[in-house]
């Protein structure tokens, strides 16, 4: 198998290689673990490597809570292994102590770098590749473990997880889940749980890969060597958020917002009454919910948290005034239309919801051939007028003239 380092991207296709992302879903999602050997230890060089982690770590400056330190399953105090650095009158706060870090390391230590994709772009890459996919929110972590350690205590997550094995071997135990698919407000708790017999148990080498769905309990301890792996967590949408937006919806309708009967707790013949009352509330929800302008809001909001594409710094810019002179895109270019829920803009395949009241300054910039904000009626004010012109210049949506 020739290493992946040789590819130009790095997806869920890459990721689950042998296996087909569609026989993945229907096997494994959700469902049970996946353990792939590749013998391949480059495998995953193209988006991280024991050097970038090491070099992130000694010369990055990543500061507390991008960098933590946790042994026996609990996070270490970030005064631990962090100082304060005065600079003029000002502090540089949470700045690692490169040599406590090492101590602690020696010491058994795991080095955890949480949210990397917020600053490697590989990673960012690979996560954005995934929400493509998945349409879920995507975050990676980093972890490097000396030899001889135990790593985390045993746990499930509550959030889908791939591991790359980077670097080193890592032994895992996994244990049948206590409960199934947990949602991410129900984290573990070790309190009564007994550990059983695992269901599996297998080492990771470099280039390997290991799928665990949430509420799995998993626990690994490394051998003589250390070891280096990436998690990839899946923070997964269920139809409890979904739901969720089903009970926002009900504070629109008056009926819904009347108080529940006075002494409700006390009186137990009140009982029958607010089991019939409920049932009937679901009714009227069914009834009057608009269920398509309540998913297109929910998609909307959940496109708009998703992880993008790294931006770059320009510094080829001037400053937008009242006077700068702009160009809308030509006729057939833009979609706009007014929903309950404002003014819908759609445009080169995005989707924004503005505030009613833009309506009539948007038909006018469209409608002129190029204009400047000063001469634009309508009722928004100066301010409000440059807030809009310096969001849609930076969506793209309009364009300076020179």
């Amino acid at each position: 198998m020739s290493s992946q380092a040789q590819t130009e991207t790095f997806d869920l296709t890459a990721l689950l290689a042998p296996v087909r992302p569609e026989d993945f879903f229907h096997g494994h999602w959700e469902r049970k673990p996946l353990h792939l050997s590749r013998e391949d230890t480059h495998y995953y060089d193209s988006i991280f490597t024991n050097e970038d982690l090491e070099n992130i770590i000694s010369s990055s400056d990543m500061r507390y809570p991008a960098i933590q330190l946790a042994r026996n399953g609990s996070y270490l105090a970030p005064e631990a292994y962090t100082k304060n650095i005065k600079h003029g009158s000002e502090f540089f706060n949470g700045v690692p102590d490169l040599g406590q870090i090492q101590s602690e390391y020696r010491s058994g230590a795991t080095v955890v770098l949480p949210a990397l994709q917020r600053t490697w772009p590989p990673l960012r890459q690979l996560c954005v590749a995934l929400e493509d996919e998945l349409s879920h929110p995507v975050h990676a972590n980093a972890y490097l473990t000396p030899g001889g350690s135990p790593g985390f205590t045993p746990h499930y997550d509550a959030h889908e997880v791939f591991v790359l094995q980077i670097a080193g071997t890592k032994r895992w135990r996994v244990f049948e889940p206590p409960l199934p698919l947990p949602h991410r407000t129900q984290s573990f708790s070790p309190a009564g749980y007994s550990l059983p017999a695992p269901m599996l148990e297998l080492e990771l080498r470099p280039g390997d890969l290991l799928y665990l769905p949430r509420g799995f309990v998993h626990a690994a301890n490394t051998l003589h060597d250390h070891s280096a792996h990436v998690t990839v967590g899946i923070t997964v949408y269920t139809w409890v958020e979904l739901i969720a937006e089903l009970a926002n919806a009900a504070k629109e309708m008056p009926t819904l917002r009347e108080a529940l009967p006075p002494g409700f707790t006390a009186r137990e013949e009140l009982k029958e009454t607010l089991r019939h009352s409920l049932f009937q509330c679901f009714d009227l929800l069914r009834a009057n919910v608009d269920a398509e302008r309540l998913i297109d809001g929910f998609l909307q909001r959940v496109r708009s948290t998703r992880v993008r594409p790294q931006q770059a710094f320009n510094s080829d810019a001037r400053v937008i005034g009242l006077q700068t002179r702009f160009k809308a895109p030509d006729v057939g270019g833009y979609h706009v239309s007014i929903e309950p829920r404002g003014v819908v803009m759609e445009f080169a395949g995005k989707k924004f919801v503005l505030p009613e009241k833009i309506r009539v300054t948007i038909d006018e910039m469209c409608r002129r051939q190029t204009f400047c904000l000063q001469d634009l009626s309508g009722p928004l004010d100066s301010e409000d007028k440059l807030t809009l012109a310096r969001y849609l210049h930076g969506e793209r949506f309009l364009t300076l003239v020179d």
